[in-house]
């Protein structure tokens, strides 16, 4: 047994982290059973997208999840409509099913990985990580990682049980009637916070004349859609991580850029959006065309495509298209200077 740690400073250790077991063990198996407590839509979108790239690649991967706690708490949309994506890419594909634990509220959080002339599967995890931290999460984790045949038989019993008797395939399953309320958009995310109204207020007074509209491209592998671009080699585990769903940049276009009073390139500022955060952007790239969240590329990414999901414009994993924003009504965010250079107002309201 090897335990693994979430790798978040004070408590860094050299021990292999959650993400990293998982990326050895699909990149050294053929099939992946998968029952977690909870899910995010942007690791099911990962998900798909690593199985996706096997397939294409002809080294064809089978995964079979059961997803324990909404079938009894419920599913954002958002949650649902991944699920739904996934489970239908498996049915299609022939690789797999997505299950719901229905008999009860499954909190458990189990990894196997088999290869397909083994009976018994070759390595296995288990612990406090639900399926999200296969992205890089900021919430420190501890989990095991084992190779023991009677502990991997035991659980590949628990995975096959808890599909027969305790859980129905989602596609066969009734939609929900209702969804949870989705949290804020940018809640609990590192480094974004929340500006109260008085404070967006006095900022909003200090505005020039200067604005700058930032055009919104749906190409189909960047900008916005660059979830569906090549993945990157985790050289560590030989395994290729995909773009995330949220994972966003735009392009400005060198009018724009070199244009008086644009941010300086290489510059970082702060944005205090329309509906109420403030988080840092970053001016990067040649004549500073790239402009993205400082950090975490996903905190622009989920603030754009988050208000096209929320306004229905948008499903989760499916590309932004001309039709997607002309059915939420722009075309771009206005970038609006404000008497301190360094803070700006970041509009997309409809």
């Amino acid at each position: 047994m090897e335990l693994l740690y979430s790798k978040i400073k004070p408590c860094e250790y050299d021990n292999s982290s959650f993400s990293e077991a998982f990326e050895y063990g699909v990149v050294n198996s053929d099939n992946i059973k998968i029952a977690t407590g909870y899910i995010t839509e942007e690791s099911l979108l990962e998900l798909k997208a690593v199985l996706l790239f096997y397939s294409e690649e002809n080294q064809t991967k089978t995964c079979s999840l059961v997803i324990g706690m909404h079938g009894r708490e419920g599913f954002t949309q958002a949650q649902y409509e991944a699920a739904i994506d996934l489970a239908t890419f498996l049915k299609d594909k022939g690789i797999g099913s997505v299950h719901v634990s229905t008999a009860f509220k499954f909190h458990g959080k189990t990894y196997l990985f088999s290869k397909a002339e083994k009976p018994i599967p070759v390595s296995g995890m288990m612990g406090s990580s639900n399926l999200g931290n296969i992205l890089d999460s900021r919430q420190w984790e501890v989990d095991a990682l084992f190779k023991e045949e009677n502990i991997l038989s035991e659980l590949n019993t628990l995975h096959e049980e808890l599909i027969k008797k305790a859980s129905k395939d989602i596609l066969n399953w009734p939609k929900p009637e209702s969804f949870i309320e989705t949290p804020d958009l940018l809640k609990d995310r590192i480094d974004v916070d929340k500006a109260d109204e008085e404070e967006y207020r006095k900022i909003e007074s200090t505005l020039t004349d200067r604005v700058f509209d930032l055009p919104l491209k749906t190409e189909a592998k960047s900008n916005l859609n660059a979830y569906f671009g090549k993945g990157r080699l985790a050289t560590k585990t030989g395994a290729i991580r995909p773009r995330h769903w949220y994972e966003v940049e735009l392009i400005v276009p060198i009018e724009i850029t070199q244009a008086d009073g644009y941010p300086e390139q290489d510059s970082i500022i702060r944005v205090y959006t329309d509906d109420g955060w403030q988080f840092n952007c970053k001016i990067q790239g040649d004549y500073g065309k790239n402009f993205r969240s400082e950090g975490d590329l996903r905190t622009l990414g989920r603030w754009i495509k988050g208000r096209l999901e929320r306004a229905g414009c948008l499903k989760v994993g499916q590309p932004v298209t001309p039709e997607v924003l002309q059915k939420y009504g722009r075309t771009t965010i206005s970038l609006k200077e404000t008497a301190d250079p360094k803070v700006w107002l970041l509009d997309f309201s409809r």
